[in-house]
């Protein structure tokens, strides 16, 4: 456990930059654009959700699986192959797409903005595709080596390019400035990630070279028999991946057509916040997690594992959303404007339903590094159709909040078909104190969601129902762990200093 908070707070130190760059952004795009541009950006970043995953051909999963085995066995060369096959499969991809997008982009902007007007914001959309895929891929290499500190690294300098351009180009060129930083990261993205990998993940002939064997004679760059395994992963992956993005796609442009693009960007505050907190949360640990467990051989070590991984992912996530709906009255205003403050009234129901993403996140994160991919595609797919029934049966009804609701229905399908196979299988269980954990989460984030803060005093009662869930649920020796690393984090530039 200690060694998975190290290295977790290590990765998530690295996305710091990445945060504030995210919030200023946010606070650039609210108070520069709006909601309708916030809207009208929101559905172009749900676009390239969906482009850039097919661009990879989902193979982000297996690379990271096949890369640690391989180095678990001490095999450098299929490391090199299995690098270079699958960088080499997902440009031509890319490109591919990126020529294709733009071919239609004005039947794009029709479906996406029901006018096509904005068929230039397709077309710059669509030259980020080969950029961020290619970057992504590398990303997961750097997983499959476990190189915590270069992956951290990475999200700084990516953050960086961020908030040195974001503020410049909406600012002199408004809309389209906006549109174009996005093109100008993802280069950002693919030029560190490539310097990222050369240098802390072996350049070809590098990890050979230094075991003190002979190079290999140059080969193809798509090894044919990595092929097949890759793609296994990959179909896999790509379908999960497609039945995320592609579900937030249909319903955010169904919400379009129904409501216009200035609710879309009042719902992208829930996105936005969940889309930028969850991700640091569940991939810095899966980056750990992953290897630990495919080199694990029995079902006890698997769950033990599981367990850690699902306890600091739930208190790390409750800990999040409880300040941030305690003080969500106060930084909407600051960090977007007071024209996105409905968004109070979704908050709260989207938090709950990153709760239950946490959970079924941790109880299936064993199926991919045990290559069990069909049950991981299945639940994938069940999540997104019980989201989309649910949004279609209730955004008539009640309208905007129809898309929160569907996000905690199918999150829940998803947490109860992932516990069910995991307790099935491994016999895993989440343990009496997990249990606790658990339940006082649900019982805090449910009770935020029933009496939401609307001032001062209930940001102070929050914080004090906050204070009382930390004080539940918390063991002893985590809080000495997360007090030493933090005393040992603000001690280090204190050291530094004084060894210059």
């Amino acid at each position: 456990m200690r060694r998975l908070i190290r290295s977790t707070a290590l990765l998530g130190l690295g996305s710091v930059a990445t945060v504030v760059a995210a919030i200023l952004r946010a606070k650039v795009l609210a108070a520069l654009l709006g909601p309708q541009g916030t809207g009208l950006l929101a559905q172009l970043s749900t676009l390239t959700a969906v482009l850039v995953p097919l661009a990879t051909l989902g193979m982000g999963n297996g690379i990271t699986a096949m890369i640690a085995e391989a180095r678990g066995r001490g095999d450098a060369f299929l490391v090199r192959r299995v690098r270079t096959t699958a960088l080499t499969l997902s440009g031509l991809t890319g490109l591919t797409l990126a020529l294709l997008a733009a071919l239609a982009s004005p039947w794009l902007a029709d479906a996406l903005y029901h006018d096509r007007a904005w068929t230039w914001v397709v077309l710059a959309g669509a030259a980020t595709v080969p950029l961020s895929a290619i970057a992504s891929l590398r990303v997961s290499i750097l997983q499959g080596h476990q190189a915590v500190k270069p992956m951290a690294a990475l999200n700084a300098v990516v953050a960086a390019a961020g908030i040195a351009t974001i503020i410049p180009l909406a600012w002199f060129f408004g809309l389209r400035g906006a549109v174009a930083q996005l093109v100008v990261v993802a280069g950002v993205y693919a030029w560190a990630s490539g310097r990222m990998v050369a240098r802390h993940a072996g350049v070809p002939g590098g990890e050979e070279a230094a075991a003190g064997a002979v190079p290999a004679p140059r080969r193809a760059l798509i090894d044919r028999p990595l092929v097949r395994p890759l793609l296994r992963y990959g179909s896999s992956a790509l379908l999960v991946g497609l039945a995320a993005t592609l579900t937030v796609l249909i319903l955010r442009s169904v919400l379009v057509s129904k409501l216009g693009l200035g609710p879309n960007g009042i719902y992208q505050v829930c996105i936005g916040i969940s889309g930028l907190y969850m991700p640091l949360i569940l991939n810095s640990i899966t980056a750990i997690v992953w290897p630990q467990i495919a080199a694990q051989r029995s079902d006890e070590e698997t769950s033990a594992t599981m367990r850690e991984a699902l306890r600091l992912g739930v208190l790390l996530m409750t800990a999040v959303t409880g300040a941030m709906l305690a003080g969500a009255p106060i930084w909407i205003p600051l960090f977007y404007s007071k024209k996105f403050l409905p968004a109070l009234d979704l908050l709260p129901v989207q938090f709950l339903g990153d709760y239950f993403r946490t959970v079924a996140w941790f109880c299936a994160i064993w199926l991919v590094p045990k290559n069990r991919l069909r049950p991981w595609v299945l639940f994938d797919v069940v999540y997104g159709a019980v989201m989309l029934v649910t949004f279609t049966l209730l955004v008539d009804r009640v309208g905007l909040k129809s898309a929160v609701i569907a996000y905690v229905a199918g999150h829940v399908s998803h947490a109860v078909l992932n516990y069910a196979l995991a307790r099935k299988t491994l016999r895993f269980r989440f343990g009496p104190d997990n249990r606790r954990l658990l339940f006082a989460s649900l019982a805090l984030l449910l009770g935020l969601s029933i009496w939401t803060p609307r001032g001062i005093p209930g940001v102070a009662l929050a914080l004090a129902a906050l204070a009382s869930w930390a004080g539940l649920v918390v063991r002893p020796h985590e809080w000495r762990t997360a007090w030493r690393r933090a005393g040992g984090l603000l001690s280090r530039p204190a050291r530094e200093a004084g060894n210059s």
